[in-house]
Formats: C-alpha cells, structure tokens, sequence
C-alpha cells in the first residue's frame, strides 16, 4: 500500500489558510499605501493650486489686467535708491515760514528713460482713464485724493470733468492729498509709467542752506504726474504742459491748533479748518462719454470750502484763488 507522504491532513490545511490570510493582509495594506499617496499627491496638487490663485504677480504690463477686481490694491514695487525716502511731513519748526516754496524738482525717470519711451512711439492714455484707475487704487488702500480747486468747481458746478466736445475744462486736474496718501501714490508710479506713459515730477522743499543741500532733503510738496507724450524733459519747478492735462498733488499737512484741527497746503501755503476736507467723502460719478463709473472723494463741507476761496463760485470767472488763503475760523485773517 503505497502512503501519502507530507503532513497529515488537518495540518497541512491550516498552513494554506495562514499563507492566503498573509498575502490578503498584505494585498489590503498595499491598496492603502497607494491611496494614501494618491491622496497625498491630491492633496498637495489643490494646495499649490490655491496658492497660485492667490497670488498677485509683480508686475503686469496690460491695461487690461491692471485694472481687474484681483489687482486691487497692487503691490508696491521698489522705487530707486534716491526716491525711496521721501517724505511730505515739512517739519514743526519750518511750517509757518514764508519762504515755503519749491528749491527743485525731479522725476522718476532719468533722460535716457524718456529718449527711450518715447523712441517706441507710445501710446498715453487719457487724464480721465488714468485718473480713473488711480482712484481705484486709492481707494482700495483706504487712502485720501480729493477732487480740489477749479475741478471741484467743475464737477458740482458744471457736474462734467469735460466739455461737450471732449476737451478738459482746464489744463491741469488739481487733487488734494494727505502726507501718507501722497507718499504711497508716488509708489505706483512704475505702474503709471509702464502702463499708461504717464511718469511722475516732484517739488521739493526749500530749507536753510545751497541748493544742493536743499534740494538733498527730499521733503516733497507738490507733485505732477502726466503723460510722455507732448511734454519735454525738464526737472523744473514749472507748468506741466502735455498733451493731455496734468494730475496735480497738493499736499494737506494737519498743523494742530488749540481750537481746531488746521490743515496747511504745503505748496501755495493755504490754511483749511480741517473738519471743512476731512473726511473725504466718497463721491460716485458717472460721465457722458466716459465708459465706467468714476470713484472720485470730495471734501467733507465743498460748497462752504469753495465759498472762502471762491466768493461767488457758482458764476464762471477767469480769476483764480489766492494763495496763502485762510479758510479758517481760528487763525486771524490778514
């Protein structure tokens, strides 16, 4: 009789049983280590995703782009070494002297820049479109830029920024500015150059000493920003001629006085009561003949602002205001 040779029956079953429990355990924690790094790689695809979508790049050279919900506000990028320590606050023991007018002036962009841009025949945007976006960024960072003077007697007189045949009421667009304002705009002038064509030229601040040492405080009181196109390269205190109208920064110190807040305009030198301009009110406003709404700000008490520098302002009048006008309640009237 021939025998099975091998283990008996009973055990030789369970083995087999045990060798197939292993291979399914080790089947199964295979198939969860391959999820597992499938929901990993997953995972880490939607964070990277994520992140790229919040991100807003550096620079982007499109009008189009520049002005969409996701630009707003834009990164500050860096300026050049000599304008990166501007400052608009004229200090305590300067503010009240007379002499307080411009020892020079200077752009952002060197002549050779200029040569260059305009080389390349560029196309400059219009006052009111670059007017427009800069409002939007403005007003984005919760900033101050206050519609002043003559175009402020424009916008709630002839409620229009332009005439009926497309021209500008006059041949600079005059804003009012805080220090801090001031100095954030002057950092989106990269934007405005690349963008629109439009650089930026900055008064500075007369203090004891040569011109030179002057001219090196960087104390800046008033600024232009207007296009390439139609105007030449001058680093002067003079008009800005273009070919569109000029944007004109006026800068609102706050002074103090023991009656009642006093903004100083540190160029023309005029006296506001401050709770006549500030806070800027939002003023939304929609022009014939100009495609979007304009966010524009207006001060706090206009017609009574206008009234002091103006008189009668509702009447059209070539004169302008004085300068060095005292439009307050606690400062004595010359």
């Amino acid at each position: 009789m021939r025998h099975r040779i091998g283990h008996p029956s009973g055990s030789g079953g369970s083995s087999s049983s045990n060798n197939r429990s292993t291979q399914q355990q080790e089947e199964q924690q295979r198939r969860r280590g391959t999820r597992s790094v499938a929901f990993k790689i997953i995972f880490t695809i939607c964070l990277v995703s994520l992140s790229l979508l919040t991100l807003v790049p550096l620079d982007r050279n499109s009008v189009q782009n520049i002005n969409s919900e996701i630009d707003l506000p834009l990164p500050l990028p860096q300026l050049p070494p000599k304008f990166r320590n501007i400052t608009a606050l004229i200090p305590q023991h300067l503010q009240f002297q007379q002499s307080h007018f411009g020892c020079g002036a200077d752009y952002f962009r060197s002549n050779l820049e200029w040569e260059q841009k305009t080389q390349q025949q560029t196309i400059c945007s219009p006052t009111l479109e670059v007017f427009s976006w800069l409002m939007d960024q403005v007003n984005s960072r919760k900033l101050t830029m206050m519609i002043a003077y003559g175009e402020l007697i424009h916008l709630l007189r002839e409620k229009a920024l332009l005439r009926s045949d497309g021209n500008y009421y006059d041949d600079d667009f005059d804003t009012w500015v805080t220090p801090s304002s001031f100095e954030t705009i002057l950092k989106l002038e990269p934007y405005l150059w690349n963008n629109f064509g439009w650089p930026i030229r900055v008064f500075f601040r007369c203090l004891e000493g040569t011109e030179e040492e002057r001219h090196k405080t960087n104390i800046a009181i008033f600024a232009q920003i207007m296009p390439v196109c139609g105007h030449q390269y001058k680093a002067v205190m003079e008009k800005a001629v273009a070919k569109y109208p000029a944007i004109e920064m006026y800068v609102l110190q706050s002074i103090g006085h023991e009656q009642e807040g006093i903004l100083r305009e540190n160029w023309q030198g005029d006296f506001f009561s401050e709770s006549w301009l500030l806070p800027a009110k939002p003023f939304p406003f929609d022009m014939p003949g100009f495609n979007k709404t304009l966010n524009l700000q207006i001060p706090a008490q206009s017609e009574k602002l206008l009234d002091c520098m103006y008189g009668n302002w509702h009447v059209y009048s070539t004169e302008h205001h004085d300068k060095g006008e005292n439009c307050t309640s606690s400062i004595a009237k010359s």
